[in-house]
């Protein structure tokens, strides 16, 4: 993307699914994640121009969108695979190695460990946080499929039917090079401004924390407001004490 090139934008359909959505949320700022789901969708990952034109739609920095993308695991990057198997690693998935287990018969079929990709693109593999259903470990997501229990004879099943789809074996793997999953947030395009940011720095300012410092004199009012403070400060009775909501002194 050159300085003379502005950013794509989404198709027509899901702008109109964004422009659908606008009157659900309380500002852009908080569609954030399900921008980037249309963006996603749009590019088959999140790309860098993918997260310039979710900035863009949504009023922020793209400094807020490469912060969202990076710190949740779910979103698709360029150098993830086309299959992309996300494993469990939290402590009720690990537990009686059911963790090990999984990536154990992925590395067997496709030869890949946590944090590698094949050569050819198809496959990737990485341990993330809990991905829920705790009580049927270990929990696998391969894209957006949620599998529970998935070892043995089943998740082996399951590799052998993508391979059979994309026209692979499991010999055109094993023991071939692979490459690292280089997830690096790159450096977006510097010259692109949105309205209210100058050369030199952003404009922008969360207007949804309501605890900044009141706002300059001529500049826009907050869409917020400081909540009140609650009454009672507890939510459940002590035993043998009681509040008054009008006082802090307490009584017997």
């Amino acid at each position: 993307m050159t300085a003379n090139t502005a950013p794509r934008t989404l198709s027509p359909e899901r702008l109109r699914q964004f422009h659908d959505w606008v009157d659900e949320y309380p500002n852009k700022r908080s569609m954030l994640m399900m921008v980037l789901r249309l963006v996603e969708e749009e590019f088959g990952s999140i790309t860098d121009e993918g997260m310039v034109i979710a900035a863009d739609l949504c009023g922020v920095n793209v400094a807020h969108v490469q912060g969202m993308v990076t710190f949740y695991t779910h979103f698709k990057r360029p150098t993830h695979g086309k299959h992309r198997f996300m494993v469990c690693a939290t402590l009720m998935c690990a537990l009686d190695g059911n963790t090990d287990s999984a990536l154990a018969q992925i590395q067997a079929k496709l030869g890949l460990k946590p944090g590698e990709t094949s050569a050819d693109g198809l496959f990737s593999c990485e341990k993330v946080e809990c991905l829920a259903d705790c009580d049927k470990p270990p929990v696998v997501q391969k894209d957006s499929e949620h599998f529970c229990s998935m070892k043995g004879p089943v998740l082996d099943a399951y590799i052998d039917s993508l391979l059979a789809k994309e026209g692979k074996a499991s010999t055109d793997y094993l023991g071939k090079a692979v490459v690292a999953t280089d997830l690096r947030v790159s450096v977006l395009p510097s010259h692109y401004n949105f309205p209210g940011e100058t050369e030199t720095g952003a404009r922008h300012f969360d207007d949804k924390d309501a605890y900044l410092a009141p706002v300059a004199q001529g500049q826009a009012p907050r869409t917020t407001t400081v909540p009140p403070a609650l009454k009672t400060p507890l939510t459940a009775p002590v035993a043998g004490t009681s509040f008054s909501n009008n006082s802090e002194d307490a009584h017997v």
